[in-house]
C-alpha cells in the first residue's frame, strides 16, 4: 500500500506539471488555435490527474480496488504512452539555442502569426526569437514529464496486476 501511495502521490505532481507546462504552450500560443498535439498534451495532464485522484481515492476505498483499478491504470498508460510518444516523435532531442533545430520543431512550438512582440522591427524579433526558445524548452521538459507521469501509470498497473495474481492476495 505505502509503494502505491508514492506512486499515486508522484503520479498527482508529475500530472499536475505535464497539465501546467501544456496549458502555458497552449495560452502562449496567442490568438488562434494551437498545434493539436499541445492540446493532447492538455487532455494528457488532465486526464492523469483525474485518474491519479482516483487512485489515491481506491487506496481508501475498497470497492474500487482490484480490478477497476487495473482496467483504469491499463487505459490511463495507453492514453499517456501514445501523447508521450507523439511529443517524441514532434520534438525530438536538440538543443533550443540551435537555429536548424527549432525551424525543424517549428510547427510544433511556433506560435500563432497573429501574435504581437512589443517593440520596434529589431527588437520584435529578438523577443519572437527568445518566445521561441522557451516555447521550445517547456515543449521539452513537457515531454519528459510526461513520460515520467507513463512509469509511474505502467508501475502501479503492474503493481495492481500482481496484487491481483499474488497467491497470498498481498497489495502494495
Amino acid at each position: 500500500m505505502l509503494v502505491s501511495l508514492i506512486l499515486r502521490v508522484c503520479q498527482l505532481l508529475f500530472a499536475a506539471v505535464v497539465l501546467a507546462l501544456s496549458v502555458v504552450l497552449v495560452h502562449g500560443y496567442g490568438p488562434g488555435h494551437a498545434p493539436s498535439l499541445l492540446d493532447y498534451g492538455v487532455f494528457c495532464g488532465a486526464g492523469a490527474l483525474i485518474f491519479a485522484a482516483v487512485g489515491v481515492l481506491a487506496l481508501f476505498l475498497e470497492p474500487l480496488q482490484g480490478i477497476i483499478m487495473l482496467a483504469l491504470d491499463g487505459v490511463a498508460s495507453f492514453f499517456l504512452l501514445a501523447g508521450a510518444a507523439a511529443f517524441s516523435a514532434k520534438i525530438r532531442s536538440g538543443s533550443c539555442t540551435n537555429g536548424y533545430y527549432i525551424a525543424d520543431i517549428l510547427g510544433t512550438i511556433n506560435t500563432s502569426p497573429y501574435k504581437f512582440y512589443a517593440g520596434n522591427g529589431d527588437q520584435q524579433i529578438e523577443n519572437a526569437a527568445k518566445d521561441l526558445e522557451n516555447r521550445c524548452r517547456i515543449a521539452q521538459t513537457d515531454e519528459a514529464f510526461l513520460w515520467i507521469v507513463v512509469i509511474c501509470f505502467i508501475a502501479t498497473a503492474v503493481l495492481g496486476f500482481l496484487g491481483k495474481s499474488g497467491k497470498r492476495g498481498a497489495t502494495y
